[in-house]
């Protein structure tokens, strides 16, 4: 399995460290430099040296391996995972498609923004995800097309859940002004509809809405057979499941 389902989610301090310009230097080719008790992005614990690191492979791509969540756990945890609780930034997640059966995990999206000298004001974001049992485990390739001793885990999952603060996020509205983006753009793979209590908009693969003022949830449900109707398109397009969408919106609620 790939990391394309990242390809298409940029999260909301993504877009508000776009919409701002207010980033700081980004990282250097071995991840981001500590600071503030994060460690460095994709940082290796094994120490090794540049003797004795793999080949990259016959197509030029990096050399990696499968590994068990316990054996990841330190990348994981380099680049802001940890095992998730009940609680999703004061939501609990209560609906999940049957395919959804991985371990479950939050990012901390505002952490890994720190960590990435990224200055992103006043914006809490944590992301869930939930993790098969082995994940994929890439060394870094630097500019020489070299390979690195740091890693960083490929974390992929068929649903993504994250849950942003801030307090000019009034609704969504003041969201689409804030992050300069407009609905289209966040529902270009296929038109969105309206939500029934009308605090935001679904299609089949994704869903933005404002449960309270300060609050922005975004759901993202990309399992295979999405993956499938997106490639089969000439214009990545897809209808998805709006059905499994709006259930797991309707299940999403206050801890």
């Amino acid at each position: 399995m790939t990391n394309r389902q990242h390809a298409v989610s940029l999260g909301a301090l993504g877009l508000l460290a776009l919409a701002l310009t207010a980033c700081g230097a980004g990282p250097g080719p071995t991840g981001a430099s500590e600071q503030d008790g994060v460690p460095p992005l994709n940082a290796s614990t094994a120490g090794a040296g540049e003797e004795g690191l793999p080949p990259l492979n016959a197509d030029g791509s990096a050399p990696s391996e499968e590994m068990s969540l316990e054996e990841a756990a330190p990348f994981l945890e380099a680049q802001g995972y940890a095992p998730a609780g009940d609680d999703l930034g004061g939501y609990t997640v209560g609906h999940l498609p049957d395919d959804v059966a991985g371990t479950p995990y939050d990012q901390d999206s505002t952490a890994l923004a720190r960590a990435q000298d990224q200055v992103v004001p006043d914006l809490h974001e944590v992301e869930r995800s939930w993790l098969a049992d082995t994940v994929q485990v890439d060394h870094l390739v630097d500019d020489d097309g070299r390979v690195m001793s740091e890693r960083e885990a490929v974390a992929v999952s068929d649903l993504y859940v994250s849950v942003m603060r801030r307090d000019d996020l009034t609704d969504m509205d003041a969201y689409y002004e804030v992050m300069g983006v407009d609905l289209d753009e966040e529902f270009s793979d296929a038109p969105a509809r309206e939500l029934p209590d009308g605090d935001g908009h679904y299609n089949g693969s994704t869903a933005l809405f404002s449960p309270e003022p300060g609050v922005v949830v975004r759901v993202m449900y990309v399992d295979d057979a999405y993956w499938d109707e997106l490639y089969a398109t000439d214009d990545l397009t897809a209808e998805g499941d709006p059905g499994e969408v709006l259930r797991i919106v309707e299940g999403i609620t206050p801890s």
